[in-house]
């Protein structure tokens, strides 16, 4: 018995061994490098291990031409600060110069990360105090049209198309993901973004998840059309030229639904025929007559001195509606602003088209001049104006706007049983 439990132990001794031998080799992780081929996997330098103090570290992917990188982080573990200010990892769309498609720390990972092109930068910065074995990921190269739903972003160049936050519409869209999308069109045509559903973590800000859209192929402030949030879809959107920007970012807290776009090419002839109607007649009382409004943009009507005049009782009854909210959301549309308010009250409603989510109202106003008045995103206001064939509000030079505070709302109220 003895002998036949001593060569089982012998055995069991020379099959470790062997196994040991054949087992294949840990990677090592260094300070950065280059990378190239179809898929491959980077870390922070000693991982496992706690990472080394003040250290910057870069890591340049570069896969095929014609396809993108897509990267997956398998591991995240970097000293935790809300604004990522200490220890950190960006991720850049390209080399040198490339758009940053996000920066992150903590120990929750992104989502899937997408260039638009073949090649990615990753970079690795620590302070002085570490803590955390530091980051492990995987990437790839995908076909830009053939993502599937695990990533997000990418080049988009067919004549039409739909973009969509990642998990929808199963469940709501990860924390700390980056989504960008380039939209190319051809030379001679223009694009043109509509948002079927929309669902962002709402702040009157948008300094968290938010969804900006921006003219031509990079993201600057200059080129910005806007930055939206919340629940309501942004009025259809349009580009000057042949390209058109989304990013898409999620923090690492809240996250929502997400949303589903849809984009088409469009010749410019093709949108300078679906202008809004003209005219239309403004409502009135006993003491004015009746006079026609013009509801579209002229550069006769946007020249006029942009100056409030009246008072809140005096365009109350010859207004079509008299609401207040905020401001959440205002893209430019050649000269006029196309806008989402967030309701506060509504006093007069008219044929004003209200959406309602869950317990929010919004409603969509045109500003045909975009400077006058002079609206900014997060504030609160008093808006009187008319209403085009859409049930949008139109405001114009002669609407009633003004900030709104507290005040104003026993005002508005004693109005809001008057007959007009």
């Amino acid at each position: 018995m003895k002998t036949i439990i001593l060569n089982f132990l012998v055995s069991l001794f020379f099959v470790r061994i062997q196994t040991q031998t054949h087992r294949r080799p840990k990677p090592v992780f260094t300070c950065g490098g280059n990378f190239t081929g179809d898929s491959g996997v980077i870390g922070s330098q000693g991982y496992p291990g706690v990472y080394p103090a003040n250290a910057k570290c870069v890591w340049r992917i570069t896969v095929t031409r014609g396809k993108v990188v897509a990267l997956s982080f398998r591991v995240l573990d970097l000293e935790s600060d809300t604004l990522c200010r200490y220890d950190y990892v960006d991720v850049y769309d390209g080399h040198l110069h490339g758009q940053r498609l996000g920066r992150f720390c903590g120990t929750s990972r992104p989502g899937a990360l997408v260039t638009n092109g073949n090649k990615m930068q990753v970079t690795m910065v620590s302070d002085a105090n570490t803590a955390g074995s530091g980051f492990m990921a995987v990437f790839s190269a995908v076909r830009p049209n053939e993502k599937g739903d695990r990533y997000c972003g990418g080049l988009l160049d067919r004549p039409s198309g739909s973009l969509k936050t990642p998990n929808w519409p199963d469940k709501d869209y990860p924390a700390g993901v980056t989504c960008t999308w380039h939209i190319v069109a051809p030379r001679n045509q223009v694009v043109e973004l509509k948002f079927e559903k929309f669902d962002v973590e709402r702040d009157n800000y948008c300094r968290y998840d938010h969804v900006a859209i921006f003219n031509g192929a990079e993201a600057n402030d200059a080129s910005r059309i806007g930055r939206y949030c919340g629940d309501s879809p942004p009025a259809p959107i349009y580009s000057d030229g042949n390209h058109l920007l989304i990013q898409f970012l999620s923090d690492l807290s809240l996250t929502a639904d997400g949303f589903i776009g849809h984009y088409q090419f469009k010749t410019k002839s093709s949108l300078l025929t679906k202008a809004p109607p003209l005219l239309a007649t403004a409502a009135t009382t006993p003491a004015t007559t009746t006079r026609p409004m013009v509801l579209a943009y002229s550069e006769a009507l946007c020249k006029q001195k942009c100056r409030r005049t009246g008072v809140i009782d005096t365009h109350f009854c010859s207004s079509n509606f008299v609401i207040t909210g905020t401001l959440v959301s205002a893209a430019v549309r050649e000269q006029s602003v196309h806008a989402v308010l967030s309701v506060i009250t509504i006093y007069k409603q008219g044929e004003l088209a209200i959406q309602q989510a869950g317990k929010s109202l919004s409603t969509r106003l045109v500003i045909l001049c975009r400077k006058c008045p002079l609206v900014r995103r997060g504030l609160n206001y008093i808006v009187m104006g008319q209403i085009d064939e859409e049930g949008r509000g139109v405001i114009t030079p002669n609407s009633f706007v003004m900030a709104f505070k507290g005040k104003r709302h026993r005002e508005l109220s004693v109005l809001k049983n008057i007959n007009c």
